[in-house]
């Protein structure tokens, strides 16, 4: 992994930890999200006007790849707030943010590009995924399964689904993108014009659950007259766009991005300090152990 993706992964796991953690105090709803979503869409579309006239070089597979994205964001939030409403963020943030890191580097395998990650990299992973299974054990003396059955667990692996699914088809689109000889932009400027088309498809498809969904619906006019938490929902939007053009911008400098999805997972322990400080949440061995062992493989991950 070069400086620079490092850098910028570093940078956008601190950001990433923080807006999470200012999500996780208002009680999120897809509602909220969708706010937020709809606040970072509105904050980047001068970059769609300015760049109008290279839409229509887009080719039909990448269009594809942006309505894929914002599904699998929306499967991502959905996962996250049901997690954040019922458990601590000590437990749900490092559970949603490390489980997809297998699953990022078996669709690697899969597709193919599974040979440039490094041996040590690889343990790196796994060591990250080992530490999350032990995040939600209260003790060791007895391990059960009903520790993973329960709703944080589940919505947390849901994240990861969605986590998993957005992060392999952002690296396909803009792939595709930059391999366009007839699109006069730079690398650069083509992971910012991606920026407002996945945010946009994200918040089409946020807005589309929130208004399919009844409850959701109902909490949406109520919250639009909350100033508080708008600003707070405003504020939310523009980290999370800020947050992954980062890692966007840093996927243009690695040799695949399963090294992006697991080198990200910086903000777990960040999160995680936040949680058991700020929050008071519980300090279960087994959680201490588990962010130490994650922070580990990330090391090795970063090395390898």
């Amino acid at each position: 992994m070069s400086l620079i993706a490092a850098a910028l992964i570093v940078v956008s796991a601190f950001m990433h930890a923080g807006w999470n953690f200012v999500s996780k105090r208002q009680n999120p709803s897809l509602a909220y999200f969708f706010i937020t979503a709809v606040s970072a869409s509105l904050l980047v579309s001068p970059i769609l006007i300015w760049h109008r006239l290279v839409l229509p070089l887009i080719p039909f597979s990448v269009w594809v790849l942006v309505i894929g994205t914002g599904l699998s964001q929306m499967i991502y939030f959905i996962g996250l707030g049901t997690a954040y409403r019922h458990g601590d963020i000590s437990l749900a943030y490092p559970l949603a943010r490390a489980l997809p890191v297998l699953m990022v580097a078996g669709i690697s395998f899969l597709l193919g590009n599974g040979r440039a990650i490094s041996q040590l990299s690889l343990t790196g992973m796994v060591l990250i995924t080992v530490g999350c299974i032990m995040l939600p054990l209260p003790h060791f003396k007895k391990v059960k399964l009903r520790e993973y059955v329960d709703i944080v667990y589940l919505m947390a692996l849901l994240a990861a689904v969605g986590t998993t699914g957005y992060t392999i088809l952002d690296d396909q689109a803009l792939r595709q993108l930059r391999n366009i000889t007839a699109l006069p932009l730079s690398s650069s400027e083509i992971t910012l014009l991606f920026i407002p088309l996945q945010t946009g498809s994200t918040a089409v498809m946020l807005g589309l659950a929130t208004l399919l969904n009844p409850v959701e619906r109902r909490q949406l006019r109520p919250m639009l007259k909350n100033r508080p938490l708008v600003v707070s929902a405003v504020f939310t939007g523009i980290a999370i766009m800020s947050t992954y053009g980062l890692v966007l911008a840093a996927m243009a400098y690695v040799t695949d991005v399963s090294y992006v999805a697991a080198f990200r997972q910086l903000s777990i322990p960040i999160g995680a300090v936040l949680g058991l400080t700020l929050q008071q949440e519980p300090r279960y061995r087994p959680k201490l152990l588990g962010i130490g062992i994650v922070s580990i493989g990330l090391v090795l991950v970063g090395v390898g």
